[in-house]
């Protein structure tokens, strides 16, 4: 088995997410530049065995820049649905408004993070995309989360462990069914369970004092 030993520093919870947008910006740095995420899925996982705790499935009418990027170009959104099915019609109905979203993500974090605390994040890409959408969506209504510098992305280690390079072909290796669609907490569920997995495998396999 391994130590049990753990580092100064080390963490008690991991913030698992994922979300789902009107699409992503691919001529600059930060993805959420010009979009929105329209879905979030958050699971509290617990930090040394990657078991859930508690999750959020959270779904969120456009805004007002959507809105007025719809206005200008007709095709605003259109690709992105065609990957999860949100529309902008089923969101009016069905969603949140952007900052009622803001409110419930600030308290799932502050109960588990506390005000000062740093999120330590898992999700697939989930350095490079989901955290730039939630910082951009958290900004707007004047709160700014502390990220930490490491975070835990489902994408690298399952081609590192698997050779998988998409989340389809990871999930697909973990043996979970085929997505129609994604769905927000779906995939938060799968990017961690799909690291839990491969925990476990290595766990099982292989004794190491990690921590020495």
């Amino acid at each position: 088995m391994m130590n049990k030993k753990q580092p100064n520093g080390y963490f008690k919870y991991l913030l698992a997410l994922d979300c789902e947008t009107t699409g992503l910006s691919f001529t600059t740095a930060d993805p959420s530049i010009g979009h929105q995420a329209v879905a979030w899925g958050l699971i509290i996982a617990d930090a040394a065995t990657l078991m859930p705790i508690e999750k959020k499935y959270i779904e969120i009418k456009w805004n007002e820049a959507s809105i007025t990027a719809s206005m200008h170009d007709p095709a605003f959104g259109k690709k992105a649905e065609a990957i999860h099915g949100l529309s902008r019609s089923y969101l009016e109905k069905n969603g949140v408004s952007e900052q009622e979203a803001v409110i419930e993500i600030a308290n799932l974090i502050l109960r588990y993070f506390g005000p000062n605390g740093v999120i330590k994040c898992l999700g697939h890409n989930v350095h490079m995309f989901d955290i730039p959408f939630l910082r951009a969506m958290t900004m707007r209504h004047g709160i700014e989360l502390m990220f930490g510098s490491r975070h835990y992305d489902s994408n690298s280690v399952g081609f590192i462990t698997t050779g998988a390079f998409t989340s389809d072909a990871l999930f697909d290796t973990m043996g979970f069914p085929t997505r129609t669609s994604h769905n927000a907490l779906n995939d938060a569920e799968m990017a961690l369970e799909s690291c839990r997995r491969i925990k476990v495998l290595w766990e099982s396999k292989i004794s190491v004092n990690a921590y020495e």
